[in-house]
């Protein structure tokens, strides 16, 4: 009983770790309000989960700072591509569907890449040095070569982004203050575990 309540105890750490996505989640809302640096802000946070779900001793602040610094310019450059590149999607989506149905698979085809891509991106950012042509390149690849954790990773984020917030008022409280950082905390399990796997058994040119 007492080791339960002790500073090494499983209350306290529950409750550190509860802190530490606290923290996290407000300094990711704070980082996302220019819009120009979600980019950033999603690689910082990222890289500040891998941290905690690999154990490693961790400053919130520092870390999440460290990674936003270290990774912005590159972070920024992709979101900005990916804004843009949504912009043109939706005007030429308008313009198509109204010629026919023919347009239809292939622009559901393109969103599909995109958004499983995209759950992919940030992370690779956060994990590995690599151009951004690269990292969009393994962010498609493993999207579609790990098709189970690209679902799983979608479930996940769809929860925190759509269900919690439409389907579950009652959590919303919880969500506003936890959504952000607990989902990026839950998926790092998942991102650290695919990715040593590629480190382990893939060609050190598809990721590195």
């Amino acid at each position: 009983m007492e080791k339960i309540f002790s500073i090494e105890g499983k209350i306290f750490t529950t409750l550190a770790r509860i802190f530490d996505l606290l923290t996290l989640n407000v300094l990711f809302i704070m980082s996302c309000l220019p819009i120009i640096t979600i980019g950033a802000a999603l690689t910082a946070m990222y890289t500040t989960t891998f941290k905690m779900a690999r154990n490693e001793e961790t400053s919130i602040a520092l870390d999440y700072w460290n990674g936003f610094k270290h990774n912005f310019k590159q972070s920024t450059k992709i979101w900005l591509t990916i804004v843009m590149a949504a912009v043109t999607f939706l005007f030429a989506a308008q313009f198509f569907m109204g010629k026919g149905s023919a347009f239809l698979f292939p622009m559901l085809f393109v969103v599909t890449v995109s958004l499983l891509a995209f759950l992919y991106v940030f992370p690779l950012l956060a994990k590995f040095e690599n151009s951004s042509f690269q990292t969009i390149k393994n962010a498609i690849f493993i999207s579609f070569h790990s098709m189970a954790y690209s679902i799983l990773l979608f479930a996940i984020t769809l929860f925190f982004v759509g269900i919690i917030p439409i389907f579950l008022p009652k959590l919303l409280i919880i969500w506003l203050f936890l959504g952000c950082s607990l989902s990026a905390y839950v998926k790092s399990f998942l991102f650290e575990r695919l990715f040593n796997n590629y480190v382990a058994y893939k060609d050190e040119k598809e990721i590195t």
